[in-house]
């Protein structure tokens, strides 16, 4: 039987229920398993600073792993211990492609921890009501704002490169720049709130949350073997071939179940992360 030493999970659609909130059960079971067991947290998400909001709610001590592992922070208070950000030549050649092609899509730039991950996004007469509803949530977090060219921010540290729109077309995007000349990763996901949309991200070659795993693994002297991944959407799936056991939460994708070890009987809603640990770590089922 393996030994949990570290559980991987991811936020939105996860750890969190459908209204942005940590359901009982969940924190519960991340407290028990910190205190009493011992199991290292590590959140794993998409998301930049709103992360460390919900990492507080926990109320036990926690890795972070924030925009698809541009960053490793070894807790909230500390400064990011891992930074991977697009090369300048990326950048250019990304933007470029963007502000001149016609493609009816919205899109943005996140800037660097340094700039305290101001987002900066393409102003258009016409944006997207879900786009623009995103940009209302992350205004709550950190400076949101637009401007006409994004090229202007082109040497500044930028995290990584987006676009919002409809799943359908973001995927047909997603193939263009898998065939760009520069060297990225292309992460293409679901909406946790709203699967007829979907977030694409560009972001360094190196940057992806399985790369960013690896490294806090081997900082922790951790095996893969002793870790519990947890997630429900295609950025996650990566962790997944990691972990020794990957477990996919009952509201995830179809195509993300058939990638994990395990399902869980509870979505998001109803405490998924909770069923995980008392599967696998409190209950010490042989895996």
């Amino acid at each position: 039987m393996s030994l949990i030493k570290l559980a991987a999970i991811d936020i939105d659609g996860t750890l969190l229920d459908d209204s942005g909130n940590i359901p009982e059960k969940n924190l519960k079971a991340l407290q028990k398993a910190s205190t009493e067991y011992g199991i290292s947290i590590a959140l794993c998400t998409g998301r930049g600073a709103s992360a460390f909001e919900i990492a507080k709610k926990l109320q036990v001590a926690c890795h972070l792993i924030l925009a698809n592992g541009v960053y490793i922070f070894d807790n909230i208070l500390s400064r990011p211990i891992v930074k991977n950000y697009l090369k300048e030549s990326a950048k250019i050649e990304i933007l470029s492609f963007l502000e001149q092609s016609h493609f009816d899509v919205d899109y943005y730039i996140v800037l660097g921890f340094e700039e305290d991950f101001h987002m900066i996004y393409k102003w258009r007469d016409n944006h997207d009501t879900y786009f623009l509803n995103f940009v209302k949530g992350r205004q709550l977090h950190k400076p949101t704002y637009p401007q006409k060219n994004l090229l202007d921010f082109a040497k500044s540290p930028i995290s990584h490169i987006g676009i919002v729109g409809r799943y359908d077309k973001l995927k047909y995007l997603a193939d263009i720049f898998k065939n760009l000349s520069c060297n990225i990763n292309v992460i293409l996901y679901y909406a946790s709130d709203n699967k007829d949309y979907g977030f694409l991200e560009i972001l360094d070659i190196e940057s992806s949350k399985e790369k960013a795993l690896l490294k806090l693994l081997k900082i922790k002297s951790i095996n893969p073997e002793n870790v519990l991944a947890i997630g429900d959407n295609f950025n996650d799936t990566g962790m997944f071939e990691i972990a020794n056991v990957s477990v996919a939460v009952a509201n995830a994708p179809d195509e993300v179940k058939r990638l994990a070890k395990f399902v869980t009987c509870a979505t998001n809603n109803q405490g998924a992360i909770a069923e995980a640990f008392e599967r696998f770590v409190f209950c010490k089922k042989q895996i």
